[in-house]
Order: structure tokens, then C-alpha cells, then sequence
């Protein structure tokens, strides 16, 4: 499920003070937030009593909403006021209530909380901090108990709380188009505010925008519906894995008590019944192709709330009850619960939009193009994924290209989609077509890295194939590095495979579908057409063997993918071509003998039950071409001898929760350049073998054990290494050695407990990226200035962190400096010297003294000096000619600001000191928003309040005058 908050493990995280309210309001809200589906952090539940509060403050790290629950005692918390802290520091949304408290409280304008701080035990800034942190958020519009009851407000709290999670957004693309009529429609017919249970059936060719429109719908709707939606996606493939296996994703959805608890689509269809008949939910069915499917998912308005709301998008009317009755009446209403909308093509204006933002990355054609792409557009249609891959196609090419594929054009049918889209297919280089049709039966999300060691092993060129689909707008690769490609694209190469041959599935390059390949297999029909091969069983009770007989004239497969599957009998000389084995939940029980693959370049066995004592270890034999090996979520303790995989290029082990050591013969593996190693909770370090590791690339040891605290020495010997990532480890120092590396590029030591940074960092001249955020660092060396090709600094956080060292000034290419939160007083004025630097963060940072060299940043388009202590700025601030964004509010020394840039596009500030630049403001016509609202309507807002000032001076003056009058005659 697509998500806004990214990486956010709670949703909420509570903080309340126990013997105030844990056993009455606190556990009141705490069920209510759980009953509505969330993910809530609560410190007794949570985390064990008694870990360090760094674990609590990690949590909330971790959250997206914090809900600090003020109550009498609350400030007699340091725990609490350190919670409060955090949130404010870390920019969270932060959502009080003021349980049997008033906002002046927190203010600390009444005796109860002042009295309360004034007595904590703590250092000064320590308190200040707290003061700080209870007066920004008292400002906060918060929630009161008053006299509503404990039931009331949590259900006041939760509606609000749901409103602000918007976590089941889907991502939509960039390039919407021509979709407004089409939303308009739909909101009418869903109408939110009807009683009735509604569905709406979103019906079209393959490729006209069915699926953009509803997941638009369920972004703009979800906030009504927060307490159960749910958007089930590409229904039409996730079903062959089992009806049983969709409705476990509703219920996770929707009913997140029931989760897990269904074993068969009956029961499923019996817990949707009963439960969701005091729901009241929107639910996307996304490309059904059956009836069968809605019947089990939503089959009837009975089992639904009043207001619910069902939306399903088919390519085929005929899966609803509406055939009949949209063979009748057309779009519209056809009961009171059903209606229909079918996506037909764009308008002729809406399609050149799109169509242009292709092929030229404009909204309309060049001059010498427009009658050529009106040409073009005319013969393929108007149809949204037509516009996009023809204009993808044709982008760059000069006008006989044009000319050439529109004649070619012609000669198409304008309806078949698919032919259009074969032009793009026959465009593509023999290799491309291979990647093509291969990415098209691959797993979702499969890794591009991964993959890309079966193609080269094949001589597909995956750099130059890749390079080539994406170009064409064929396929995309996420930002994580994950293959992504259209439903409709992957229909167009599952088609070209089936008409290999159109009788026999047998004779196909690729089978991608569980039941047909099974059968096959087992009826001996397969041959050596044959090369790409999924088998994959979600029912564990299912006893799934397939014998060596069964793969005999598979002589030519090359990639196999097993899930849940057990192969039996002796596979000698079986698998000579095969490139990549896939074998998750692979059998503790073994039953395959020698399973020799010499040209095997990919072995996944990741998710598997299986240690070093396996019998498959003697089985199974690659030769010297293996170069992944994914051992991850398996239960490996750290005996296993790796010296047999010579080659080896990526070794991943991440989530192997047994693993506590790596085995000396990690240092046999001299081609390895990838190694994680990411959330082994029991690894206690590294063997000193590691150095021998001269290829690594990229090492990973976040989330490892606590009792993991050092790096060994020959760290230093890695010389190729380009990524070292220590998130959340508690290393306390970093060796000496560390300079050695002259390769890296990224060392990564968020939230270590780092305490001294080496001299020797300075050695490391190829560094881009250095994250110190939330370590223990108290001072940086001065040989940091040495680091000359550093664009990223990242010091939030490093509450410990009292001065920057002159030298930084150094940092020539440094493009981001982070330093909020730290206790630095002031900026060395070698600051000045940083000519690319663009973003100066340091909200919440104890920042006193803002040289006058900073006037010298010239690049600077970012300045946060929030919540710091900066008293007064110099002049030179209006010579940054770049600054865009500039904030100083919460500045609470600061009375007013210079002259500011002329160029300046958003400004946050206090209104006082706001003042002491309005008429500047009023003139400057650069400026977007001042404090988040329109220029023109804080404009106004200033002329409403200069004038209400004026009006309350005029009677203060008029009251004066009566008064004096009265007296004159007395």
C-alpha cells in the first residue's frame, strides 16, 4: 500500500503522565485509536520499563503524529517534558489535549506547571529546553475535555487523527490530464453524504485511465472513510495466488483485530459479513475480471455499513450486475446502489496536452510539429497509455522518424491498442525485446541490480536494454532501485509470449501462471522453448512435489522461480542454462540431489527456513559464474563456509535474526562489492576478515545488535568501498583506519553513539555525504575541512555538539548544512567561503551570532534560523541573491530584520518582527507566502488590522476627549 509517511513505524505516538491517566483517559484513547485500525506507540506496551529513554526518543522518531496528553502532573515528568522536547525538536505533527488542564498552564502563565519546572532536577539548558518545547506547542490548537465525556472527546480525537493520517494515499502520476470532468462525475455518483450503500463500476479498455481515476477518488475520499478503506490493486493478478489471499488484505485493511485469521474464501466471506456490517467503508476493487472476485470481496450492500462505498474498475462490464442494464441505458445510474461510468478517449485538446509533455517535455508542439503530432494522435487514438508510449517513442527523433512511424500508423486499425503499441515493441533492439518480455513475467518490484546479472550472464547488454525500455516510457525503475512497469505494458508482453504459439502453451519462451505451469509440468508436455518458469504455492498445507521426469525437456530454462514448491530425484545435468534460481520457502526437508548449475549467476533462497546444518548445502552445486547470493530472513547462525562462492559479487543476510557472527570465511570472497547485513538484531560485529574484502562496494549494518560497539581495524583495507552504513548502531568510535578508505562517498552514522570523530576523516577526500544526526559527537575534527568534495553534512541533533570548527569554511562544494538542534552558539565566519552551499538548516539550534561573511553565500536559497537565539542579523543578509525560503520564527531575541533579499519567495517570521519590514514587503513582488499564507492575503490581513488599529485608536481618542470634557464642566 502506497503511503505519504515513508519509513514511519507508529502513527501515533502517546505521551501522558501514568498515574494521572493511564488507567482512565490515556487507556481510553489509547483503545479508540486502536479500534480505528492505528499504529500506536504507548511506553508501558511498547518498550520494556526501564530501557534508555533513546529507545523512547527513537519512537517518536519513528511516529507521525505525537499526542502529548496534558493532565496536573504532567510537568512533573522529566520523561514526559524530554518526550515533549523531542517532538517539538523533530518538526512533528504534534496534536494536545488539554485533559484537566487550560493552554495558560502550558504556558506556564498560572503557578501549576511553572512551579513544577522550577523544582526538576536538571541542568539550565536542560529546563529551558523543556520551557521552550511547553510553550510552542500550548500555542497548538489542542483538544479539552470540558464537559464532554472520555467517549466523546476520544471519538472527537480519532475523527481528527484519521483526517490528518493520510496513509493509504495512492501514488498518482505527474502527468494527469484532462481528468476533472471524469472526477466531477464520479463524485456525483459516489454523492458521500447519501445514505445508501453505493457501488460505482469504472469500465474501459486496457489503458484509458481507470485506474489513475480511482486512485484519485480514493485519495480525495479516503479522509471520510478513515476508519476502514482499503484499495486492493491489479485484482485480476493477485488473485491467482487465491481469493483467500486478497480478502487477508482487506480484513488487514479494514478489521486489523481479524487479521491473519481466515484459512479459506468461506470463511473469508463469513468474516466480512458479520464484521463489516457496523463499518462504514470505501473499498477499491482494482481490474476484477471475474464475478467471483467482487462476490468475495463486497459481494452485497447486506454486508455493509449505510454510506459505504464500493468503487471497482473492470475492463469488462459484464463482471457486474450492470451488463445487462448498460447494454440498455448507457453511463449513469442503474439502481439505487449500482452506477457505471465507462473511460472512453480524451478530448482531441487534452490528448495533444499529453501527448506533447512526451514527446517534447512541453504542454503543446514545437511550430514545425503541430500538424504532425495532430497527424499522429488522429491514427492512434486518444487513449491516455497510447499518448504516452507513442510520444515517449518519439521523443528526440528528427521529422523523417516522425513521418516514417505515423505512415506506419496508418495501416493500423485505430481501435487495437495493442498493434499501436507493437510499433514501440518492433522498434526496440533484439536484446531490449528479451528484457521486455522477461520484466513482463518477472515478480513485481523485482530488484533492477538482481536482474541485471541474469541478462548480462544471457548477453542481453542489460545497461543498453534497460536504458532503451526506459527511454521509450516501457518501463521505470523506482527510486529504491525496484523494476516498475504499466499493467497494460505487461498484457501487451504477456500477449506477444502467448502468441509464440496460441495452442500450446508448451511451446512458449515463458510461463508466468502457477496452474497452467503445474499442469504442464506434471503432464510432461513442457519443452525446451521454454526459459523463464514461475511455480508458486501460498497454501503451506499443500504438499507440492515436482519430480526430475517433470523437468526433463526443460533443456533451455534459464530462470526458475519457486514459492513453496519441493523438487524430488537426482537433477544431474538438468539445469546446464539455468541463470537464476529463486527458491523461497525452500523445504527443510531436501529431497533434490545434485543440483549442479555452472552457469547459475543468482541463487535466492531468502525467506526459508534453513541453517548451515541444511542438506541442500551438499546439493547444491553453483559453479564459478554465481554472483548473488540472498540468504536474507533465513535462521543462519554464522557457521556457513563461504569460500566456495569465489565470485560472489552481492551476499545479502539482512533480517537473519540468528546470525551473531559472520564466518572467517567472509574473507575468501575477493569480487564481493555488496554486503548487508541490515536488521540482524543479534550480530555482534565484524571478524577482522572483513578487510580482506578489496572489491566491497557497499556495506550495510544498520539495526544491528546493541551489543555491537565497534568496527575492527581492517575496516581501513576496504579501498573500493563507496557506501558505509551504521544507522542505529552503538559504535562509540571509529577507527583510526577509517581514513584509508579512499572511495567513500556516503558514511551514513545516524543515531550511533559515536563520541570521537578521527583526525584521519580528513584523509577521506572522496566524500559526498556525512550524517552525524543524533550521535553523541561533542566536536569535529579539523581535519573535516580537508574533505573536499563533501556536498552533504548532516549535525541535527548532536545536542552535544558546542562549536564548528574553522576549517569547515573549507568545505568549497558543500551544498546542505543540517546543524539543527545542536548547541552551537555561532558560525565561524570562514562560513563565507562555501560558494555552492544552498540550504543552511539550523532550527532549534542554540545559534546566538550570525557573521556578516554569510552576505558571501551566494548559491544560498534556503536559511532556517527558527526557534534560536539569534538576537540580531546583519545587513549583509539582502545580498543573498539566490535566498528563496527564509524562516525566523520563534525567534523570540529577535525584534526585528534587515533589509531582506529582493528576490525572497517565501518568508516565515513573527508578526512583531515582521513589522519592522512591512512597507519593504508590501513593495516586493517576489514573495509567494509570508508565514505559510498568500502575499496578496496577508496583505490585506494588514490592511484589515492597520485599520482596526486605527478605528480602536480613534475611539480610545474620542473616549479621552468625552472624559476630559466632563470634567471641564464639572
Amino acid at each position: 500500500m502506497d503511503s505519504v509517511i515513508t519509513g514511519a513505524e507508529y502513527q501515533v505516538f502517546l505521551s501522558f503522565r501514568g498515574t494521572d491517566t493511564r488507567q482512565g483517559f490515556a487507556d481510553c484513547l489509547y483503545h479508540f485509536l486502536i479500534d480505528a485500525g492505528l499504529r500506536v506507540f504507548r511506553d508501558n506496551e511498547e518498550i520494556h520499563q526501564g530501557e534508555k529513554i533513546e529507545e523512547i526518543l527513537r519512537a517518536i522518531d519513528k511516529s507521525t503524529i505525537c499526542m502529548p496528553v496534558f493532565s496536573k502532573g504532567y510537568a512533573s515528568s522529566k520523561w514526559c517534558l524530554s518526550e515533549l522536547a523531542e517532538m517539538v525538536e523533530k518538526k512533528k505533527k504534534i496534536m494536545p489535549i488539554f485533559y484537566d488542564v487550560t493552554p495558560d498552564d502550558v504556558k506556564l502563565k498560572t503557578p501549576l506547571y511553572r512551579t513544577a519546572l522550577q523544582t526538576q532536577n536538571g541542568h539550565k539548558m536542560e529546563k529551558k529546553r523543556w520551557e521552550n518545547a511547553l510553550k510552542v506547542v500550548a500555542k497548538i490548537k489542542g483538544s479539552k475535555l470540558e464537559n464532554t465525556g472520555h467517549g466523546e472527546l476520544c471519538k472527537s480525537i480519532i475523527k481528527k487523527v484519521l483526517e490528518n493520517l493520510k496513509v493509504k494515499n495512492r501514488v498518482v502520476t505527474n502527468n494527469l490530464v484532462g481528468m476533472d470532468e471524469n472526477i466531477e462525475e464520479m463524485l456525483a455518483y459516489l454523492e458521500i453524504q447519501a445514505p445508501e450503500v453505493r457501488y460505482v463500476v469504472i469500465h474501459g479498455i486496457g489503458g484509458s485511465g481507470k485506474t489513475t481515476l480511482a486512485k484519485t477518488l480514493f485519495n480525495q475520499l479516503s479522509s471520510y472513510f478513515k476508519e476502514a478503506c482499503s484499495f486492493l490493486s491489479d485484482i485480476r493478478e493477485s488473485s491467482k495466488h487465491g481469493l483467500e489471499h486478497l480478502q487477508k488484505k482487506l480484513i488487514h485493511d479494514l478489521l486489523p483485530k481479524d487479521s491473519g485469521t481466515i484459512s479459506d474464501t468461506d470463511e473469508g466471506i463469513n468474516t466480512l459479513k458479520k464484521r463489516l456490517q457496523n463499518k462504514k467503508v470505501l473499498i477499491v476493487l482494482d481490474d476484477v475480471d471475474k464475478r467471483e472476485q467482487i462476490d468475495s470481496l463486497a459481494g452485497s450492500s447486506s454486508w455493509l455499513s449505510p454510506g459505504s462505498r464500493i468503487i471497482v474498475t473492470t475492463r469488462d462490464i459484464g463482471v457486474s450486475a450492470a451488463e445487462q442494464e448498460h447494454m440498455e441505458e448507457g453511463n449513469g445510474k442503474k439502481s439505487q446502489e449500482l452506477w457505471t461510468l465507462e473511460m472512453g478517449e480524451m478530448n482531441f485538446k487534452h490528448a495533444l496536452q499529453l501527448f506533447s509533455r512526451h514527446a517534447f517535455k512541453m504542454d503543446y508542439p514545437p511550430g514545425d510539429f503541430v500538424d504532425l503530432s495532430k497527424d499522429v494522435i488522429s491514427v492512434i487514438g486518444r487513449l491516455p497509455m497510447a499518448l504516452e508510449i507513442t510520444g515517449s517513442h518519439l521523443f528526440g527523433k528528427h521529422k523523417e522518424a516522425w513521418e516514417n512511424s505515423r505512415n506506419m500508423m496508418m495501416t493500423i486499425p485505430q481501435k487495437n491498442i495493442q498493434e499501436t503499441l507493437m510499433i514501440s515493441y518492433k522498434a526496440l533492439d533484439f536484446r531490449a525485446k528479451q528484457i521486455f518480455l522477461d520484466i513482463a513475467c518477472l515478480p513485481a518490484k523485482t530488484e533492477i541490480k538482481i536482474a541485471n546479472y541474469m541478462w548480462e550472464s544471457c548477453g542481453f547488454r542489460p545497461e543498453m536494454g534497460t536504458k532503451e525500455l526506459i527511454s521509450a516510457s516501457i518501463i521505470k525503475v523506482t527510486d529504491d532501485g525496484k523494476l516498475w512497469m504499466r499493467d497494460y505494458l505487461r498484457d501487451l508482453g504477456k500477449e506477444i509470449i502467448c502468441m509464440e504459439n496460441f495452442m500450446d502453451s508448451g511451446m512458449r519462451s515463458r510461463l508466468w501462471d502457477h496452474e497452467e505451469a503445474l499442469g504442464i509440468l506434471k503432464r510432461e508436455e513442457g519443452s525446451e522453448k521454454i526459459e523463464v518458469l514461475y511455480l508458486s504455492s501460498d497454501d503451506p498445507t499443500q504438499n507440492c512435489n515436482l519430480l526430475q521426469s517433470h523437468f526433463k525437456k526443460l533443456r533451455n530454462l534459464r530462470c526458475l522461480h519457486l514459492h513453496g514448491i519441493n523438487i524430488v530425484g537426482d537433477f544431474e545435468h538438468q539445469f546446464k542454462k539455468l541463470r537464476w534460481l529463486s527458491w523461497h520457502r525452500c523445504p527443510s526437508d531436501f529431497k533434490a540431489a545434485n543440483l549442479y548449475m555452472e552457469k547459475l549467476a543468482i541463487l535466492d533462497l531468502s525467506n526459508s527456513d534453513i541453517c548451515e546444518e541444511w542438506e541442500g548445502w551438499s546439493q547444491i552445486k553453483a559453479g564459478d559464474n554465481l554472483k548473488v547470493l540472498d540468504l536474507s530472513s533465513c535462521t543462519i547462525s554464522g557457521t556457513l563456509d563461504l569460500s566456495q562462492y569465489k565470485n560472489l559479487e552481492r551476499l545479502l543476510l539482512n533480517d537473519c535474526q540468528d546470525l551473531t557472527r559472520l564466518s572467517c570465511s567472509i574473507g575468501n570472497l575477493k569480487k564481493l562489492k555488496h554486503l548487508d547485513l541490515r536488521d540482524c538484531g543479534s550480530l555482534l560485529g565484524l571478524p577482522e576478515e572483513i578487510g580482506s574484502l578489496e572489491a566491497l562496494e557497499e556495506l550495510f549494518l544498520s539495526n544491528c545488535s546493541p551489543d555491537f560497539t565497534t568496527l575492527p581495524d581492517s575496516i581501513g583495507n576496504l579501498k573500493s568501498l563507496v557506501v558505509l552504513d551504521i544507522y542505529y548502531v552503538r559504535i562509540v568510535t571509529l577507527p583510526d583506519t577509517i581514513g584509508k578508505l579512499k572511495k567513500l562517498k556516503h558514511l551514513l552514522l545516524r543515531s550511533c553513539w559515536i563520541e570521537r570523530l578521527p583526525e584521519t576523516l580528513g584523509d577521506i577526500q572522496t566524500l559526498v555525504q556525512l550524517d552525524l544526526q543524533f550521535t553523541y559527537t561533542a566536536q569535529l575534527p579539523d581535519s573535516i575541512g580537508r574533505l573536499k568534495k563533501l556536498q552533504y553534512l548532516c549535525l541535527s541533533l548532536c545536542r552535544w555538539l558546542e562549536t564548528l570548527p574553522s576549517s569547515i569554511g573549507y568545505l568549497e562544494e558543500l551544498i546542505i548544512l543540517e546543524m539543527s538542534y545542536c548547541k552551537v552558539k555561532t558560525l565561524p565566519r570562514s562560513i563565507g567561503m562555501m560558494q555552492n552551499l544552498e540550504e543552511l538548516l539550523a532550527f532549534g539550534s542554540y545559534l546566538e551570532e550570525i557573521p556578516p561573511e554569510i552576505g558571501r553565500l551566494s548559491c544560498l536559497r534556503t536559511l532556517d534560523l527558527s526557534w534560536t537565539n539569534i538576537c540580531q542579523l546583519p545587513s549583509t543578509i539582502d545580498q543573498l541573491s539566490s535566498l528563496e525560503n527564509f524562516s525566523v520564527q520563534l525567534c523570540e531575541r529577535l525584534k526585528e530584520l534587515p533589509k531582506l533579499p529582493a528576490g525572497l519567495v517565501h518568508l516565515s517570521a513573527d508578526p512583531g518582527v515582521l513589522e519592522s519590514v512591512i512597507l519593504d514587503l508590501l513593495n516586493k513582488t517576489s514573495l509567494v507566502s509570508i508565514n505559510g499564507q498568500g502575499v496578496e492575503e496577508w496583505r490585506l490581513s494588514q490592511v484589515k488590522k492597520r485599520k482596526d488599529q486605527l478605528l480602536a485608536a480613534g475611539k480610545r481618542r474620542s473616549k479621552s476627549r468625552g472624559v476630559r470634557g466632563k470634567s471641564e464642566m464639572s
